[in-house]
């Protein structure tokens, strides 16, 4: 195991009274417990020291950057820079029943809502908070956060139990949000609830049922739109103080998922009732300044001449760098020579951009050649391949990694690479420290590129497995098809890859398609065994039909070549047709059909035809009746227009469509026609407009409505509608 940093404490031991928030440092072992979801009462900040006044000995001056974990209500003292949003949160929660909060990756969304507006909220006075993330299933993470609010005197195990059958109430709609919201209200009426769900992107990232999904929402915004108003606005707040809010902070790069939703996408379009949403910017080099002098300052720590600077421009070049910051800025603390932060020490760590991947690699090749390959497959599951956004960081169970890398599980975490914690139901869990080790290591970059194929699998197979749990294990729920063959052929190739619920879920997949496979072979033995005893019979009928059917065919064939001979000179080319069909009737049933003489009448109606009619082509596309059809000058092209609202362009040698149908009208288009350098289309119809268009295009490009709109009724004939057209075009200006 690697040697804990000078200065670092083995292990991080805080203590948080009257309260129920844990919060951790990144010094030392980054394994966290989160009591409860739910933080509730007055957490204050303990004041930094006089100016002058020092801690008593070096050794007693605690890290005051959080490396890649947010800031807590603990870190008030140490949290800089963030002040001006921090203002603009607490106002619009003044107006806003439902508040969200946007930001890259890594701009600190967190960090801002714990450590900068709790503890705001806090000082302000009467209020009381909750908090969840999302996770994998959303209603029971809600729930857990729910319980705390209305029953705060209940012990654990009561609180878990609550919290299930209130996750299972919210899903089935047995009990609205509303009520539970109510009676927190009822619980402590003097005080103003604040639900907060942190890293909402989960929802999208995580929760692989879009079902699920969406009436979560529901759930959530139809609640707080019941109890902050009798209006359906889930954005709109009472005036009165007491009213519920809810706070979301969410990935700026999902907020299309969250747009895909109308009540979610409504609360971004407010206006003249507050912000609708915040948006988290980057922060300015004065806020940048403050975020790195002040916390070292709170323990009488300085930096060296010049070393602020060249850490602000190291910064300016790096998106998304306030986790990197602030895991550069611990790195050097662990550095510094008594209270001095120095340029060598920053050096030394690699810089901003640099100190991450340097301790990530160091990690990594401080583990056997072994234990290498299993940090491997132990951190790519966790990470959640993006679909259309950047990757995301995802939580695993130890029931997942096995038994077996469950200690290195906690290797890494002592390292400070991952998280480990326990979720509800009292499993361990996993998860990357911060999406800013999937983002800037390199090592774990090139191990998501070579195995995403896999990974995206691999989701996509969690999502049907979590299915078939849901539908208590039916067989409907199992793989099938190529998703089963899939399935098999991953199994085989990479076993260790895959949990034990997923082997399983596959094992019984291929085992009821093998079970089905037998019924099937049996119940085909059983049907043709009923059936070999009156084969003969009915294969002598079949016979008997066959010849039936082979004179009926026959004699149909002469009666087409009949009507053929007489309806050629009238018919034309659809006499053709009945020719041919006829002498292929004339050859039904016959062994070697190619070598069967033709019919004499068919024959005679053929030629006949052939030498009557020299139809050319059939143009087919407008869907029934076509009004008008006229060929370019160069006679290179055919404008057709129809009675299904198209007009249609043919290239007027092979008859196949140019581009797609020119839509438009409304109704019926009564004639089309090329002007005479058949650069433009004219065209007249039924809903009174004339319309003009460049074929090259498939979209309409030019509406000459504001001076032609006034026919009361039909537009005809296209040629003087393309001349009024010429003369509106010389009026306006365009070109002809």
């Amino acid at each position: 195991m690697a040697e804990p940093e000078a200065n670092a404490p083995a292990e991080i031991q805080q203590t948080v009274s009257e309260a129920r928030y844990a919060a951790t440092s990144a010094t030392g072992s980054a394994s966290i417990q989160i009591i409860n979801y739910n933080y509730s009462g007055p957490v204050p900040p303990e004041p930094p020291p006089p100016p002058g006044a020092g801690p008593a000995s070096d050794a007693d001056r605690p890290c005051p950057y959080r490396g890649l974990f947010h800031f807590g209500p603990n870190d008030a003292a140490v949290f800089f820079g963030r002040e001006a949003v921090v203002d603009t949160l607490q106002r619009a929660l003044r107006r806003r029943a439902v508040l969200p909060l946007l930001g890259a990756s890594g701009s600190g969304k967190s960090s801002v809502v714990f450590a900068g507006l709790v503890p705001r909220l806090e000082r302000e006075g009467h209020w009381r908070y909750s908090y969840f993330r999302p996770g994998t299933d959303p209603f029971h993470a809600l729930a857990l956060a729910l319980v705390p609010l209305y029953a705060p005197d209940v012990d654990a195990t009561e609180g878990i139990l609550q919290a299930r059958r209130l996750a299972e109430a919210l899903r089935t709609g047995e009990l609205p949000l509303a009520d539970v919201l109510a009676r927190v209200r009822h619980h402590a009426p003097l005080e103003r609830p604040l639900l907060i769900a942190d890293q909402f992107e989960e929802l999208y990232s995580l929760c692989p049922e879009e079902g699920t999904r969406r009436a979560f929402l529901e759930v959530l915004f139809r609640g707080f739109a019941a109890a902050g108003s009798a209006s359906s606005d889930p954005s709109a707040a009472s005036a009165q103080p007491e009213v519920p809010r809810l706070l979301l902070t969410m990935r700026a790069d999902f907020l299309g998922s969250a747009l895909a939703y109308r009540p979610f996408a409504e609360l971004f379009q407010r206006e003249g009732d507050g912000k609708a949403a915040v948006m988290l910017g980057p922060m300015n080099d004065t806020e940048l300044r403050e975020a790195i002098e002040k916390p070292a300052a709170t323990q009488s720590v300085a930096f060296e001449s010049g070393l602020v600077e060249r850490i602000l421009a190291d910064v300016a070049a790096e998106p998304g760098h306030l986790p990197l910051l602030e895991f550069a800025l611990t790195q050097l603390w662990s550095r510094r020579q008594g209270a001095l932060l120095t340029h060598g020490a920053y050096t030394a760590i690699g810089g901003v951009e640099g100190a991450l991947a340097r301790h990530a690699d160091a990690c990594y090749a401080a583990l056997s050649p072994s234990d290498q390959g299993e940090a491997r497959r132990v951190l790519l599951q966790l990470v959640r391949p993006g679909e259309g956004t950047e990757d995301t960081r995802r939580l695993a169970t130890r029931q997942e990694l096995g038994d077996a890398r469950w200690p290195l599980a906690r290797r890494l975490a002592d390292d400070r690479l991952v998280v480990t914690s326990r979720d509800a139901a009292g499993d361990d869990t996993v998860e990357v420290v911060h999406e800013a080790l999937i983002r800037h290591w390199g090592e774990l970059r090139g191990w998501l590129a070579a195995d995403r194929g896999f990974r995206a699998w691999q989701e996509r197979l969690r999502g049907s497995l979590a299915q078939w749990r849901a539908t208590a294990r039916e067989e409907g729920g199992l793989l099938r098809g190529a998703a089963l063959a899939e399935a098999r052929d991953q199994l085989k190739e990479r076993p260790e890859d895959l949990a034990a619920a997923e082997r399983e879920f596959i094992e019984a997949s291929a085992a009821a398609e093998d079970e089905g496979r037998r019924r099937e072979r049996r119940r085909r033995r059983v049907v043709f065994g009923g059936l070999s005893g009156g084969l003969a019979a009915v294969s002598v009928a079949l016979l008997l039909a066959w010849g039936q059917l082979v004179r009926a065919q026959r004699q149909r064939g002469e009666a087409l070549a009949a009507t053929a001979k007489l309806t050629v000179a009238a018919g034309g080319v659809d006499a053709l047709f009945e020719a041919l069909a006829a002498a292929g009737f004339s050859r039904y049933g016959q062994l070697h059909p190619a070598a069967s003489p033709l019919p004499a009448r068919a024959v005679e109606a053929m030629g006949e035809g052939e030498a009557r009619h020299r139809e050319r082509n059939r143009l087919r596309g407008h869907q029934g009746v076509v009004w008008s059809a006229a060929f370019s000058g160069d006679g290179s092209r055919i404008v057709s227009a129809g009675g299904d609202g198209t007009v249609r362009v043919w290239d007027a040698k092979s008859g196949k469509g140019i581009g797609e149908p020119l839509r438009g009208h409304q109704g019926g288009v009564w004639s089309a026609a090329f002007s005479g350098d058949g650069s433009r289309i004219v065209s007249a119809g039924e809903d009174g407009t004339v319309r003009l268009w460049d074929p090259a295009w498939t979209d309409l490009i030019r509406l000459v409505c504001r001076s032609l709109r006034d026919h009361a009724s039909l537009v005809a004939p296209a040629n003087d509608v393309e001349r009024e057209a010429r003369h509106t075009c010389e009026r306006w200006g365009w070109p002809r």
